[in-house]
């Protein structure tokens, strides 16, 4: 509940929230930690996604290395709702990464790039549709302009996703345009299934 009312002060007060921000962000992403409770973890994730949406990237400071890495470690929960929150949380620091961050979140992307297109396969309808949200923003920091049209025409418009065509695309563009990188997913795509 502690944690909840936290949020709450963004929809309150939310000159306090970058008065205070370096409390506030200390404590919702120690409740990240709680391993014991996946309802405070979640309430954490879910106050975090009010407070940053009214912060800035200079805001977060040296917290930004740990809240991106926390995120990541629940991409793959058990539990549909913190999934879906974490793929939440990642695209609102997708939307908020400009300079300071920058090289830092593409490497976050690229560790993620296997779990982001797996989960657009979600059996979670809600999970795999802020996969999709989320995996739209990431795209760019990969840095493969000449693929942002493919995964655009794949992620853009109400049409459903058809996610085996949209891995199909990208690894045939991949083949053509980027050998290296085509390797790497496939090697991280291994080491996922052989380590989950």
């Amino acid at each position: 509940m502690a944690v909840r009312g936290l949020g709450n002060i963004v929809d309150g007060a939310p000159v306090k929230v970058k008065k205070h921000k370096k409390f506030l962000l200390v404590i919702l992403i120690g409740a990240l930690h709680d391993i014991f409770s996946s309802e405070v973890i979640g309430e954490s994730m879910k106050a975090l996604a009010k407070v940053l949406k009214v912060l800035k990237e200079k805001d977060i400071g040296s917290s930004f290395k740990d809240l991106t890495q926390q995120i990541r470690t629940y991409f793959d929960d058990e539990d549909d709702a913190l999934r879906s929150v974490a793929f939440v949380l990642f695209g609102i620091l997708a939307r908020m990464t400009k300079k300071k961050w920058k090289a830092y979140f593409t490497e976050q992307v690229r560790k993620s790039w296997v779990t982001l297109l797996l989960h657009l396969q979600d059996p979670s309808l809600k999970v795999s549709m802020e996969c999709r949200a989320t995996f739209h923003l990431c795209f760019p920091f990969l840095g493969l302009k000449r693929l942002q049209r493919v995964i655009n025409k794949h992620l853009s418009g109400p049409d459903e996703l058809n996610p085996e065509e949209l891995q199909v695309d990208i690894c045939r563009h991949l083949a053509k345009e980027n050998a290296e990188l085509l390797k790497s997913l496939y090697s991280t795509t291994i080491t996922y299934f052989a380590h989950p």
